[in-house]
């Protein structure tokens, strides 16, 4: 299959300046020659930035940050010809007659779709982050990319967002070289998911865990078991009890009444029984006592015989009265004495009601409020605790297995033999590159690994950074499977380069990525006797001359359409959210 991308022409157009730039690239080799301030790292730089790519220092000094960028490339053959758009945050991928194939303002959007359409499925993970997302091609381009400004140093800093995921060079450099395939990378992904998720589940597990127990701390030591259903059955037998002896209370009452209305009576009954006895008793004695036969009453003047008869009859009368008088003392006595029976009942009754209002009263009070709210939050807090740490222990079961399933699925595609010839073949590229540079043996990378970088200094530096890019491009070539992006340095005489390393550098690097990548070369100067042959010279004279007033109509007038299109996909799509 064919993997290489080509760079055909870069457009450039600052409407602020009304000016523009068309650069058309040879298919196989670029020179950019020119002073510093003509425009090289201009051009350079945004042959990645107009694919989503952040290069250090893009928009510096007076150069327009709307500058529009357009790169039309071909892609796994002159067949298949595309053009990339970018206008800011605007991104769009077109095909070469003129068909808008992906339009985006979100770089997240876009740096899924792009690295998809480069066949680049590399996920990484989030700082501080379980997630996993998309690498974008800043991480796929950055072996292709010498920046001036970030690249050259002992650090990957050619790209200001390579701080978004963590951890990420072992995963992009294995995959650009192809020390592991990537079915590896997919199934690593998954794994350190199931793994990120698995830590946060034990943290919360354990989290939920050491909250139990500080509060379980809080709690009284010896708090009464709450049995509810028999303490409410307990005072429920209690109440019927003193239901019972109310009831029995009330009728007691009731006799009691009864009692003391027949006492009163017969009381009463009595008292004049015995007033109309003392009077009887006095009007025998009296009659008994007069010797006439006949007696005048003094208010009427009625006359009444005191005859035996009259006599007899009223001591008949008193012995009547004498005989109610003792019935109704008996009655009084019988009455007074089962009043007091009552009483004594009522008052016994009184104490049982006491006493079940007391033991009542004793149960309520055998739980204080406190140790009831204790009790309770601790059969509660048991309860939720066994409940989460059921579901949390459940999931963390679930996760250890999924994270041990990948890990199976790992190891059989951890090839030690493919491990040992890349990783073989990349460190023998590097040393061989590093002595074709120059680069002192004792400076040397001592164990190449990929991601590693040299950490010397001095003009040897850059020769081993050299060095390295093209020994991951060599064996990208050899192992790997990803797009062969153009090689594109900028700058390589750094650390003031002697004229003899520099032509080492420029010749090396045109002989060793030239055969299977487009290179795109920007230099000040051109040393005396270096073999530039295979290169198409562009000269840039002009300073801050990146952007001229004579490419400026052409350029708007190849770009307006795209632009057009680019601008109302993306209007289109911000209004359907406000129409749903």
């Amino acid at each position: 299959m064919n993997r290489r991308v080509t760079f055909k022409t870069l457009w450039l157009v600052s409407e602020r300046d009304r000016k523009a730039r068309r650069q058309i690239f040879n298919p196989n080799k670029t020179l950019l020659l020119g002073e510093n301030g003509t425009g090289k790292s201009r051009v350079t730089k945004n042959l990645f930035w107009v694919f989503g790519c952040a290069p250090e220092k893009h928009t510096i000094a007076s150069w327009d940050p709307d500058t529009v960028a357009a790169l039309e490339f071909a892609y796994r053959g002159d067949d298949y010809h595309y053009l990339v758009l970018r206008q800011g945050k605007r991104l769009g991928l077109f095909s070469m007659d003129g068909g808008l194939l992906f339009a985006a303002d979100h770089m997240s959007a876009w740096e899924a779709y792009i690295a998809t359409f480069f066949g680049y499925h590399l996920k990484l993970q989030r700082p501080n982050s379980t997630r996993f997302s998309q690498a974008g091609l800043d991480y796929l381009t950055l072996p292709f990319y010498l920046d001036q400004d970030g690249s050259w140093g002992a650090s990957w800093d050619t790209y200001t967002t390579l701080g978004q995921f963590k951890n990420w060079k072992p995963a992009a450099f294995e995959a650009f070289i192809g020390l592991r395939p990537n079915a590896y990378f997919a199934a690593k992904q998954l794994r350190d998911e199931a793994h990120a998720k698995l830590n946060e589940k034990r943290k919360e597990l354990e989290a939920q865990r050491l909250a139990f127990h500080r509060v379980q701390e809080v709690l009284p030591s010896n708090v009464p078991t709450l049995d509810l259903d028999a303490f409410k059955a307990e005072l429920a037998q209690l109440g019927h009890e003193a239901i019972k002896a109310q009831q029995q209370q009330a009728a007691l009452r009731g006799k009691l009444v009864a009692l003391v209305n027949l006492r009163e009576r017969v009381q009463t009954e009595l008292q004049l029984a015995q007033s109309a006895h003392r009077e009887l008793m006095a009007d025998l004695t009296y009659l008994s006592d007069l010797p006439t036969k006949s007696l005048e009453c003094p208010t009427c003047g009625t006359v009444h015989e005191n005859s035996f008869h009259a006599r007899l009859q009223l001591a008949q009368d008193f012995e009547s009265m004498s005989a109610l008088v003792a019935e109704l003392s008996e009655k009084l006595t019988n009455a007074r004495e089962e009043e007091a029976i009552v009483r004594g009942d009522l008052q016994e009754m009184e104490k049982t009601l006491v006493k079940v209002d007391d033991r009542m009263h004793e149960k309520k009070a055998e739980l204080r409020l406190e140790d009831v709210l204790a009790a309770h939050s601790k059969k509660t807090l048991s309860s939720v605790f066994q409940h989460v740490t059921s579901d949390l222990s459940l999931a963390v079961s679930e996760l250890e297995e999924e994270e041990e399933s990948h890990n199976s699925k790992l190891k059989s595609y951890d090839d030690k033999n493919r491990l040992k010839e890349v990783g073989k073949y990349f460190a023998d590229q590097v040393r061989s590159l590093s002595n074709l540079l120059n680069v002192p043996s004792d400076e040397q990378l001592s164990k190449p690994k990929p991601g590693g970088r040299a950490q010397t200094g001095g003009s040897s530096a850059p020769r081993s950074m050299l060095a390295v890019h093209l020994a991951l491009l060599r064996t990208n070539v050899e192992h790997g499977d990803s797009p062969l992006f153009p090689f594109v340095v900028d700058t390589p005489q750094q650390s003031g380069q002697d004229d003899k390393n520099l032509r080492s550098m420029i010749e090396v690097l045109g002989r060793s990525a030239g055969d299977n990548h487009q290179v795109i070369l920007a230099v000040e100067k051109l040393p005396d006797m270096v073999d530039a042959s295979g290169f198409e010279i562009v000269k840039l004279e002009t300073k801050k001359g990146a952007l001229c007033s004579a490419d400026f109509d052409s350029a708007v007038h190849f770009l307006h359409e795209p632009l057009k299109r680019l601008k109302d996909r993306i209007e289109e799509q911000l209004a359907r959210p406000s129409e749903a």
